[in-house]
C-alpha cells in the first residue's frame, strides 16, 4: 500500500482536514485520552485497536506528528464513515480522499441495516449452522448432525459408525473459532466426547469435506474456500458482489482471516483471481507463503458451475432471504456448501478494490 499522507491531510486549498466541522467536538474529546483519566479510561479499548492497527500496518519510524495526524484521521472516520480501525487500513484510507471514503460500507452500518430490514428471525436462518443445513440439505452433499439440547445420542453414535473422523464446529459460532477435526479411537471414546460436547454447548458435526486437487494445491490442510456475497432484489432480480477465494495456512484447518488466512478477489466474469493475496493485518502477498502458488491470475474450476449453484442455492431459500454470504468448496464432483451467513463485506471490498455502500444499500432496500 502507499501509505503517503500527504494527500490524505490536505484539502484543494491546502488546508489540513477532510471530514465535515461537526464531528470535530467529539473527535477533539476522544483524543483527549492520552492526557485525562477520563479519557484513558472510556476510550482505552479504541486506544489500543487503534495503536495495533498503525503497528501493523505503518513503517516502524513514522514521526510522531505523522502519527498524530494519522489517529487524528482514523478517528474521524470512526466517527463520520463508522470505519473502525481494522477496516481503516483494509480499504486503504491513508491514501484515499473522502469522496471515495464515503463508497465504502463499514461492517457495523451493514449489520445494522440487516437487522433493521430483516430482523433477528431471519438471521437465525443461517447463524444456526443446524437450522440452514435443514433449509439447504441437498446442496451440501454430505452427512451431518446435531449435539446439544434435543438431540438424540443415538443418532450421533449412528453417524460416527458411517464417519469415525468428523468436523466439529460450534452451532453459532464465527470466524472459525471453534472448530475442530477429530477422530475418536473407538465406540467408547466417541460416546465420552458426545457427553462432553453436550455439556459445553450445542454443536454440528459434518462429514469431512474432500477438497479437489487443485484447491488442496493451496493449502492441504485447511478446506480452502470460495465466498460469494449473493443477492436477490425485492423484484427478483440475482446480483453478485466480486466472491473473494480464501486459503488457510499450513497446518490449521480452516481458512479464516482471524486464523491467518489469505484471502483475493476473483473476477466474476472469468473465475481468474484478480488481486494479490491479502490477511487481516494489511499484509499483501504474491504467492501463497507455505504452498508457493501464485495469486494473479490463478483460474478457479468449474467457474460458470459455481455461479449457476450459487443463485440456486439462494432461489431455494424462502424469499424473505434477499442477502447471503455462501462459503462453497470444490470437491472431485464439483461444488459443494460450506454455510451461509450475513458475512463481513470487509474483505469483499477488500478484494474488489472498491466500495460497495451504493449497490449494497440498492440491493437490500
Amino acid at each position: 500500500m502507499d501509505h503517503s499522507l500527504h494527500k490524505v491531510f490536505t484539502n484543494s486549498d491546502g488546508t489540513d482536514g477532510m471530514y465535515p466541522k461537526y464531528i470535530l467536538p467529539a473527535e477533539g474529546t476522544i483524543l483527549r485520552w492520552n492526557d485525562y483519566f477520563f479519557g484513558k479510561k472510556v476510550f482505552g479499548a479504541l486506544k489500543k485497536r487503534i495503536d495495533t492497527a498503525i503497528l501493523e500496518n505503518m513503517p516502524g519510524d513514522i514521526q510522531p506528528a505523522e502519527r498524530r495526524r494519522l489517529e487524528k484521521d482514523m478517528v474521524q472516520s470512526l466517527l463520520a464513515l463508522e470505519i473502525t480501525p481494522l477496516e481503516y487500513f483494509m480499504f486503504d484510507f491513508p491514501r484515499l480522499p473522502y469522496s471515495e471514503r464515503t463508497t465504502y460500507l463499514s461492517d457495523t452500518e451493514r449489520w445494522r441495516v440487516l437487522h433493521q430490514i430483516f430482523g433477528k428471525e431471519v438471521r437465525m436462518d443461517h447463524a444456526d449452522k443446524w437450522r440452514f443445513y435443514q433449509m439447504t440439505k441437498p446442496f451440501f452433499h454430505r452427512e451431518a448432525c446435531k449435539v446439544g439440547p434435543g438431540a438424540d445420542k443415538k443418532e450421533f453414535m449412528a453417524f460416527y459408525s458411517r464417519h469415525p473422523r468428523f468436523f466439529v464446529k460450534e452451532l453459532t459460532g464465527c470466524f472459525g473459532r471453534n472448530t475442530y477435526m477429530l477422530e475418536p479411537e473407538d465406540a467408547l471414546r466417541a460416546e465420552m466426547l458426545y457427553e462432553k460436547m453436550y455439556d459445553y454447548g450445542s454443536w454440528m458435526v459434518e462429514e469431512p469435506i474432500q477438497q479437489s486437487k487443485e484447491m488442496s494445491s493451496w493449502n492441504a490442510s485447511s478446506v480452502n474456500t470460495v465466498r460469494v456475497a449473493s443477492f436477490i432484489t425485492r423484484e427478483g432480480v440475482h446480483h453478485n458482489f466480486t466472491p473473494i477465494f480464501r486459503a488457510g495456512r499450513a497446518g490449521f484447518i480452516v481458512d479464516n482471516g482471524v486464523s491467518g488466512g489469505i484471502g483475493a478477489g476473483i473476477d466474476v466474469e472469468t473465475g481468474r483471481i484478480c488481486t494479490e493475496g491479502f490477511d487481516e493485518h494489511g499484509h499483501l502477498y504474491e504467492q501463497h507463503p507455505d504452498s508457493g502458488v501464485y495469486y494473479m491470475g490463478w483460474q478457479m474450476p468449474d467457474w460458470d458451475a459455481l455461479l449457476r449453484l450459487t443463485e440456486e442455492i439462494h432461489r431455494s431459500l424462502p424469499s424473505y432471504h434477499r442477502y447471503v454470504a455462501f462459503d462453497l468448496a470444490h470437491t472431485p464432483q464439483g461444488w459443494v456448501l460450506v454455510e451461509g451467513n450475513w458475512g463481513q463485506v470487509i474483505l469483499l471490498q477488500r478484494g474488489a478494490r472498491k466500495g460497495v455502500r451504493k449497490e449494497f444499500l440498492e440491493y437490500i432496500r
